[in-house]
């Protein structure tokens, strides 16, 4: 039987903590301003420690970017539902043993990231060679305002842009979808794809970009 896991709820008492007592110990930070004051690792450390407050925060701020960035590896929601599930039961079990030196949140996107493709490969979703399937991952939506429009393409065509997306490669897909909608910097990027080095996601986006550039070039010539 599927563990469940049970929601964190904002209104609860937030000094509580996970069996561990001390509940005035972090009085202080019962609210969101005090929480989002804290840079990454502190809070990290407060859920490492047990505190309920923090794993509320955590979840509530990362949960909907979590999702949207699992739907773009398979339109089965059940799964990345699933996923996430299974990803934050595990994160509460093992809290201790987990230690983040930077991102919250590259590091959920990370863990996120390596369950799907296992649960993709498990349950035969068809996309289990994630750069090679022939289904198309990371569909990505345009909006004029947009930062890739406006800062590296500059051209006003949604329709054009959209299909010359369509043209890139899973993988280039990711990348960028990571860089201009989830605003990952090259590091960040680097660790989450599995790059050895920043060079290596630079590179993917920069190609990326030419091959857009390249593609719509040839779009507005011919149509």
């Amino acid at each position: 039987m599927r563990r469940k896991l049970n929601r964190p709820i904002e209104n609860r008492d937030n000094n509580s903590d996970f069996g561990l007592g001390q509940k005035n110990a972090y009085a202080s930070l019962n609210n969101k301003d005090s929480l989002n004051s804290l840079d990454d690792v502190r809070l990290w450390e407060l859920f490492r420690e047990g505190k309920e407050i923090a794993f509320s925060h955590i979840y509530q701020t990362h949960f909907e970017g979590l999702f949207q960035y699992g739907c773009q590896f398979t339109k089965n929601e059940s799964l990345v539902e699933d996923a996430l599930q299974d990803m934050f039961i595990e994160l509460r079990e093992k809290r201790k043993k987990t230690i983040i030196q930077t991102s919250i949140r590259n590091y959920l996107f990370t863990c996120l990231r390596r369950r799907i493709l296992l649960y993709n490969k498990k349950f035969n979703d068809h996309t289990t060679n994630f750069e090679h399937s022939e289904f198309r991952l990371f569909d990505i939506e345009i909006s004029i305002e947009q930062k890739m429009i406006d800062e590296q393409i500059k051209i006003d065509n949604k329709k054009k842009l959209k299909e010359v997306i369509k043209l890139l490669t899973n993988r280039q897909r990711e990348a960028i979808y990571c860089l201009y909608y989830e605003e990952l910097n090259y590091e960040e990027i680097k660790e989450l794809m599995g790059f050895t080095n920043i060079r290596s996601a630079r590179n993917l986006i920069y190609k990326a970009l030419n091959h857009m550039k390249s593609a719509l070039a040839f779009f507005i010539l011919w149509n």
